[in-house]
């Protein structure tokens, strides 16, 4: 699974969640979308860097913005398969707008509580991780 977010508090709190549960043993980090693009593209830092199976994108980036992140995906046939997953604080009609247009898997609202994430890494890893049959690599 790939985490792209740029508040280090959102990471903390994701990757606990997330490496709690039972199908999610690799959580990759990156901070920026200028970084996301280099490690799904492997290239930069990222040339060794695997094929996530998921993204976790927030929005709101440094560099490229994750809807630029979200279409430059959607629109390379080599990645347009990873599922991809907004996952932000922002609740705004044109934000949820702007995410399924490109193709967005899924529009989730970042919890208010260390429950509430628990909770939501726990669906995430039951649908996405167990349920879903994902392309192969």
């Amino acid at each position: 699974m790939l985490l792209i977010e740029s508040d280090p508090n959102s990471i903390s709190s994701f990757i606990e969640s997330f490496e709690s549960t039972e199908a999610t043993n690799n959580v990759d980090v990156v901070s920026t979308g200028d970084q996301a693009l280099e490690y799904l593209n492997r290239s930069g830092d990222y040339t060794e860097a695997p094929r996530p199976d998921l993204v976790l994108l927030d929005l709101h980036l440094p560099g490229l913005t994750g809807t630029e992140i979200l279409s430059e995906l959607k629109g390379d046939l080599q990645l347009q398969q990873i599922p991809v997953l907004v996952l932000t604080a922002s609740n705004t009609r044109e934000d949820v707008i702007q995410s399924y247009e490109p193709h967005a898997n899924a529009y989730l609202l970042k919890p208010d509580s260390p429950d509430e994430l628990d909770e939501l890494a726990q669906a995430v890893e039951d649908f996405w991780l167990k349920l879903v049959h994902l392309p192969p690599k």
